[in-house]
């Protein structure tokens, strides 16, 4: 019998439909598109228009660009434009709203970090009405194909839309296959058993049994997943800090003490990067991170790895079964003399065929149907279990961040904390001091 996984090649039929089924489940309602103003659809509308857009460097954006020749073809609109590392081009960002020149049209916005601040602010262009219009939304567009996590990431408290949803980042779990092979393992379904595993292959200085982020503020998105499934929250109901529960403290020996017993050399100061590169080097057995990062692992220029790693859906904990997910969107500038071909742009960016062109990268789209396309089924990027992980974790996804203003010190503050328990300070103690200076910044900046 040949074996089904591939990294190359058509899926079998058996895996298209499970595909189909886990895409279906994370899909939405119907939106209700009310009439437009009397005018059909038309790319041409606003030909001769300029927009000048921030990106920040993503592999989703990487591929996007490439068609920017097409939408000037499609809409003769020109797109000016600036790809450049996310913390550098928030600040950018920051700089030209504030000033409120109105000079921005576009910007890709990281919804797990700027959703609720930039809300406040006013920067984003609300997109409901855009949405509804005929005469300014294709009517193929289908934005009922999105899919709910991926919406609820750019859906604000007053229930306007604040973006369209490009990527949506479930983390994972990757591990050396060949290994697990060779001890008759399956991948860990709780985190007991990824622990036993961990220690188990855990044989340094030749290899290291397990990794993830370590250095502060980076360390803060893969803590979501250790928190939610030992049945932790961020708030209370009344808004309030919840790190004083115990689930808290147990969340801090569990991540604090894999990384100390198990984790590399240094690895209080990894970032994705460096737990990437030691993964990829061989020198780690298992990793956990956003599902972006895979398609690296199966470089064979890049990668020592290639062929020999397995993705699985994270395991459960004694809080439940839970993927943190972190969603990256399309926002139209409230400031923008240009909202209407702006808006173009970021549809444009987010159809269905332009998801298929992400997915045939071996990258991640936040839409259902084109994971089913014929051609990503036919000449899949990545091996079939990357797609049952980042399909399994949408249905289990939930939001790796605190919905708040300040989520960039609430990083701060629980990255410092975590990195401390790595180095061996009490683990009820850091979160006793995360749990004041939490309090302290919601008091400060939620009112």
């Amino acid at each position: 019998m040949k074996r089904r996984e591939r990294n190359s090649g058509g899926m079998t039929r058996r895996d298209v439909l499970r595909l189909g089924a886990a895409a279906a489940g994370a899909a939405i309602g119907p939106f209700v598109h009310t009439p437009g103003h009397g005018q059909t659809f038309d790319w041409k509308r606003f030909r001769g228009k300029e927009l000048y857009c921030i990106f920040y460097k993503h592999p989703w954006i990487d591929e996007m660009v490439k068609y920017f020749p097409e939408f000037t073809d499609l809409t003769g609109i020109k797109v000016n434009h600036e790809v450049l590392p996310e913390v550098q081009g928030r600040q950018k960002l920051t700089v030209e709203m504030t000033a409120g020149s109105g000079g921005l049209d576009a910007w890709h916005a990281s919804m797990h970090v700027e959703k609720r601040r930039f809300w406040k602010s006013g920067w984003f262009q609300p997109l409901n009405k855009l949405l509804e219009d005929k005469s300014l939304t294709a009517p193929d567009y289908d934005w009922a194909d999105m899919t709910a996590g991926a919406v609820a990431a750019v859906t604000q408290p007053d229930k306007s839309i604040s973006a369209l949803p490009t990527f949506v980042d479930p983390f994972v779990l990757f591990y050396r296959k060949d290994l697990y092979q060779q001890k008759g393992w399956q991948a860990p379904k709780t985190m007991a058993e990824l622990e036993s595993q961990a220690k188990a292959l855990h044989s340094p200085p030749g290899m290291y049994g397990f990794v993830a982020r370590g250095l502060k503020n980076a360390n803060a998105t893969p803590w979501a997943w250790v928190i939610y499934a030992m049945g932790a929250e961020y708030l209370t109901k009344d808004g309030k800090s919840a790190m004083g529960s115990q689930a808290w403290v147990k969340s801090m020996e569990w991540y604090s003490g894999m990384l100390r017993q198990y984790g590399p050399p240094g690895v209080v100061n990894f970032n994705w990067y460096e737990c990437s590169s030691a993964f990829m080097q061989g020198q780690v057995g298992i990793y956990y991170d956003g599902v972006n990062f895979a398609s690296q692992f199966e470089d064979t220029e890049k990668s020592k790895i290639a062929g020999k790693v397995g993705y699985a859906v994270l395991p459960s904990g004694p809080g439940g079964h839970f993927a943190p997910t972190f969603t990256n969107a399309m926002a139209v500038s409230a400031q923008s003399r240009n909202k209407e071909a702006a808006y173009l742009l970021i549809q444009w960016a987010t159809t269905k065929q332009m998801c298929v062109r992400e997915l045939l990268a071996g990258v991640g789209v936040g839409r259902v149907a084109p994971w089913g396309n014929a051609e990503v089924k036919a000449k899949p990027k990545m091996p079939v279990d990357w797609y049952n992980a980042y399909l399994g974790s949408l249905k289990i996804g939930k939001a790796g961040l605190p919905e708040i203003v300040d989520v960039t010190q609430y990083r701060d503050i629980i990255g410092v904390a975590i990195q401390k328990a790595i180095e061996g300070a009490k683990p009820a103690d850091m979160i006793a001091q995360a749990h004041k200076e939490f309090q302290e910044l919601l008091d400060k900046t939620e009112k």
